[in-house]
């Protein structure tokens, strides 16, 4: 064992011998050749510093520190609403500065254009519609508990005493009346911003809070779930038209102005899938399909736990044959049918995205006029979504985010960046990292 020790602290000494000359031959080196190697290093280490605070390349226009973890930051005219547990908080979107700050138990934007509201609610104080440049409030719903914002529509949902609520239909800029009605049974279990309702999901959760919190126009038919039913509402007069009841093995929505019913049975080791629209008014069965699959169930049991991805106008499902469609729950059309392999992965009103060439291409399918819109080469891994304003493509190991027009597949954008996609607007995306947030405009 004393031989050991005595051989380690040899090394030792040798590795300590050892660096001293390498330091020496360095300091040398300097002596004669007058080499300063400081500045390098500094400049090295403030690049890297510099790029450790930037929240993209391209620079943001202005980036701020804002008081809590952002959910989202919704663009709202001249204003970007960052919404934060607790607290809302609106800053100007050409500087960063603070423009005003509410407390809020919730909150979320309604309305399109010069008649943009922030809608928040604060427990015992009602909902209330605000003005996004100045906070200044437009309207109030003394007993409101929960609201639903929409482009055109802003439902909210008022509950006076334990007895049945009652759902108003108010235009977002004066909160002007259009219609009332009381649902029973709907509770105070759907307070808050735009609780789940029984209808169509996204299909991936990539910018799930800043694609949801662009308001879009408000479906024909909303499906409330109560009780273990659903209770099918005419928005245009509030009109409370049926009740349908789902199983463990069915799955009910109201979407494109149906009530669509999967219906998933479990045979020879896998489930065996049934799909069925029925006109909201009557009940009456307006088509029914085979062998779709919804992606609604699962299990053993193919017991439906989700709602299927889509949006009103158009559901994702997958053929008997393991090919992708886009499918019109109006009158159960074929949209578009891809190949095998091909993916669907997000869809909006107007358009449908399908990661092709083993997700090397991104195929636009326009869902209105039907057919391809464009096409463009991606990151094989690539998260993508589909706005309003801009399709978007993420590649996380490369670090770099593309935006293009959804209508021509124009290059909108293409920064390096791993913040967060917190909102999208006409003109450009706010991102954030941790409580930093920033302006980033298009090209």
């Amino acid at each position: 064992m004393q031989v050991v020790a005595r051989r380690g602290a040899i090394r030792n000494f040798e590795t300590v011998l050892g660096a001293i000359g390498v330091l020496a031959l360095i300091i040398t080196a300097i002596i004669i050749t007058g080499w300063n190697p400081l500045p390098n290093v500094t400049d090295w280490w403030k690049k890297v510093a510099d790029n450790a605070g930037k929240l993209s390349e391209p620079q943001t226009t202005w980036d701020e520190r804002v008081g809590g973890q952002p959910s989202a930051a919704v663009i709202a005219g001249s204003a970007t609403i960052v919404v934060m547990r607790g607290t809302v908080e609106a800053r100007g979107l050409s500087s960063g500065t603070v423009l005003w700050t509410k407390e809020a138990d919730w909150a979320a934007v309604a309305g399109d254009g010069d008649a943009m509201v922030v809608v928040i609610g604060r427990r015992g104080q009602g909902v209330k519609a605000l003005d996004p440049g100045s906070g200044a409030e437009k309207w109030k719903e003394d007993e409101g508990v929960g609201a639903w914002t929409y482009r055109n529509t802003v439902l909210t949902l008022s509950c006076g005493g334990l007895s049945d609520c009652t759902l108003t239909a108010r235009a977002p800029k004066d909160g002007a009346q259009i219609w009332k009605s009381t649902v029973p049974g709907i509770g105070r279990t759907l307070n808050g911003a735009n609780s789940d309702l029984l209808g169509t999901r996204l299909k991936s959760d990539t910018y799930d809070d800043a694609v949801r919190a662009v308001p879009g126009s408000i479906p024909a038919m909303l499906g409330f779930p109560i009780e273990q039913r659903v209770q099918v509402v005419d928005t245009n007069s509030g009109k409370r038209l049926r009740q349908e009841e789902a199983s463990n093995t069915t799955r009910v929505v109201v979407v494109g102005g149906r009530v669509l019913i999967s219906t998933a049975a479990p045979k020879d080791g896998s489930c065996r899938y049934t799909l069925e629209a029925r006109d909201p008014s009557t009940g009456k069965q307006v088509w029914k399909k085979e062998g779709f699959d919804l992606h609604t169930s699962s299990g053993a049991g193919c017991e439906q736990r989700k709602d299927p991805a889509g949006s009103d106008v158009v559901v994702i499902a997958t053929r008997g044959d393991n090919r992708d469609v886009f499918l019109s729950p109006r009158d159960g059309r074929e949209m578009w049918v891809g190949a095998v392999g091909d993916e669907i992965v997000a869809a909006d009103g107007q358009y449908g995205l399908v990661k092709i060439d083993g997700g090397r291409k991104l195929l636009v399918v326009n869902l209105i006029k039907g057919g391809k819109a464009w096409e463009q080469e991606i990151p094989a891994k690539a998260d993508v979504a589909v706005t309003r304003w801009a399709i978007l493509v993420r590649d996380d190991a490369g670090g770099k985010v593309w935006a293009y027009t959804p209508d021509s597949g124009r290059l909108l954008l293409e920064a390096k960046t791993t913040s967060d996609v917190l909102g999208v607007g006409e003109d450009g995306l706010m991102i954030g990292r941790g409580r930093t947030i920033g302006y980033l405009p298009f090209a």
